[in-house]
């Protein structure tokens, strides 16, 4: 399917994209964490963009940070060190992870970027932590409006919640198409379209799904047979970790990730005060690993499980990211009373042990298709 190519080139291009926009007069603005609130900053007419990094070694930033810091973290310093982000007007964080913290004073030292903003997300869901990041929202909807000259209105902001329900709603029923026994579009072609998501603006990313989701039911190549494989771990903006899977047995029809299903999954409830919907939406969704509400994840987990018929588990982590590192031990625990076959992985986002993961994976793939 061509739709399918235009999604990988969007990812490709993404630079040139945004450069597009930029040289428009419209701002662009980086962030980091899906604990930022896209919708804010679409509502004040700038584009907002993910921060990825590139499947290479960061010797650039590891002149800055220390070699034992989170690889997906040290790969976007290095893509703005590089000056592949000059185009950004502005770049907001979220404190979602002591990396991350750090990461973004880095940003802020050695990048000299318009505007830079740091979002205090709470780690819990209770009274005072939707108030207090109710507050957060309000400063950052503050400070955006400040930067940009720009009033971000209430109907901006309903318009915006919007487009971005109707993104997710797509992408929950492209997710749909993986139900199918072999699924209709691949693991690596649905994070391909998930992380396409983050970097376009939303409307045209809308029109692509629709056109995918009229032409997928017509498909004549899809996935081969294969076993039923769900992904879990740290963030994943490298599509290769799942071209390995897929190319040595395993057909990756669910996820958990915080750039695959848990990006999308909830949606902006209804409100008449749209900061409060969008409060509400980001504090309550699908709970990453640093936060409490640690059984609610791995329900989720479970659940896309059960729902996608998954045969096996691979939980993939980055090295150095603590937050997953401590949770996979009990993750793999609850699937594997599921009666799931689990993997644990830890990864470097450059692949530099990309031969060895290949044999590891290959070897798993082999143990489940016999007993399969």
């Amino acid at each position: 399917m061509n739709i399918l190519t235009a999604f990988k080139d969007s990812l490709l291009t993404r630079h040139n994209m945004a450069e597009k926009w930029s040289s428009g007069g419209k701002p662009v603005v980086g962030w980091s964490c899906t604990y930022t609130p896209e919708e804010i900053i679409y509502a004040a007419d700038a584009l907002p963009v993910m921060v990825f990094g590139n499947p290479e070694s960061a010797k650039l930033a590891d002149a800055y940070i220390p070699t034992n810091t989170c690889s997906f973290l040290r790969s976007n310093f290095n893509s703005a060190l590089k000056g592949n982000y000059n185009y950004l007007d502005g770049f907001v964080a979220s404190s979602s992870c002591d990396n991350r913290d750090k990461i973004f004073d880095m940003w802020r030292y050695y990048l000299k970027l318009p505007y830079f903003h740091f979002i205090n997300t709470p780690h819990s869901k209770t009274r005072k932590a939707h108030k207090f990041f109710y507050e957060e929202i309000l400063r950052f909807k503050t400070s955006l409006e400040e930067t940009l000259g720009k009033r971000i209105s209430a109907s901006a902001l309903k318009n915006a919640i919007q487009v971005y329900n109707e993104n997710r709603s797509l992408l929950k029923r492209v997710y749909n198409l993986r139900r199918n026994d072999p699924p209709l579009i691949s693991g690596a072609e649905a994070l391909e379209i998930v992380l396409s998501s983050m970097i376009m603006e939303k409307k045209a990313h809308n029109k692509m799904l629709k056109k995918l989701l009229v032409e997928a039911p017509h498909r004549i190549d899809p996935p081969k047979d294969a076993v039923r494989v769900l992904i879990s771990g740290s963030i994943m903006d490298n599509i290769d970790p799942f071209k390995i899977v897929e190319s040595v047995g395993g057909n990756i029809v669910a996820d958990d990730l915080c750039t695959g299903s848990a990006y999308f999954w909830d949606m902006v409830g209804s409100d008449t005060n749209p900061i409060r919907a969008i409060t509400r939406r980001y504090l309550n969704k699908i709970p990453s690993a640093f936060m409490l509400e640690q059984k609610e994840r791995f329900r989720h987990t479970i659940k896309m499980a059960k729902q996608f018929n998954v045969e096996a588990a691979i939980i993939l982590v980055l090295k150095f990211c603590d937050a997953h590192m401590f949770d996979a031990p009990q993750l793999a625990n609850e699937l594997k009373e599921e009666g799931l076959p689990v993997l644990y992985l830890e990864w470097e986002h450059s692949l530099s042990g990309r031969a060895q993961l290949k044999t590891r994976i290959e070897a798993f793939m082999e143990m489940v298709g016999e007993v399969k």
